[in-house]
């Protein structure tokens, strides 16, 4: 009976175990490493596309930001013209406005009053559409202060201009009868503001 094999079968067992041997000590001291280092280069690889992606819109940073910068302008410049459709609209709006600050800015509203108001369209062109209206009220000086402060300083734009004022005394209702007639100021001025579309000039 044959207890060793012969010498063909031994040389391919002994090879077999060699392998064996080689795929044991593979698996247990060098898988891990060699996973590790591709999962490190599959993230490197991840990292450089994200820095490219990074690079592509660092790049494109001034364009965006100029972009962004005429859109804020153009909020804001909105916020500079009067709202309204039409000269009319716009008009009736301003007027509107400058009541709503009396009644909102006055200490003496009842010594405060609009008296009349015209619309008046501008005979020379501009670039943009004026919408002027010519006032008359009513006022004591502490509170046409207050009401001028109010419609110069805030938004929409507004501009006065060709002010007089003249000193009257007036009757005003709900006064005693000794102190009935009072001295109140008249005041004249145009109050003006622009619609947002441009004018279009007529072609030749």
């Amino acid at each position: 009976m044959q207890l060793l094999p012969d010498r063909d079968s031994g040389k391919t067992l002994a090879i077999g175990l060699a392998l064996l041997t080689l795929a044991i000590i593979y698996l247990v001291c060098f898988h891990w490493f060699v996973v590790k280092h591709l999962d490190y280069s599959d993230h490197i690889s991840e990292l450089r596309n994200d820095v490219g992606r990074f690079m592509a819109a660092t790049g494109q940073r001034d364009e965006i930001e100029a972009q962004l910068a005429v859109v804020n302008d153009q909020g804001q410049n909105e916020n500079y013209f009067l709202t309204g459709q039409s000269f009319d609209s716009a008009a009736a709006l301003l007027t509107q406005r400058l009541k709503q600050i009396i009644t909102t800015q006055a200490d003496h509203e009842q010594d405060c009053q609009v008296i009349s108001n015209q619309n008046v369209r501008a005979r020379e062109a501009e670039r943009f559409e004026k919408v002027l209206v010519k006032v008359r009220m009513r006022c004591n000086l502490g509170d046409l202060v207050k009401v001028l402060h109010e419609l110069e300083g805030s938004f929409p734009l507004v501009f006065i201009d060709g002010m007089n004022i003249y000193q009257r005394y007036v009757n005003v209702p709900g006064r005693t009868a000794r102190n009935q007639n009072i001295a109140v100021l008249d005041i004249r001025f145009d109050m003006y503001g622009y619609l947002a579309a441009p004018v279009v000039e007529p072609r030749a």
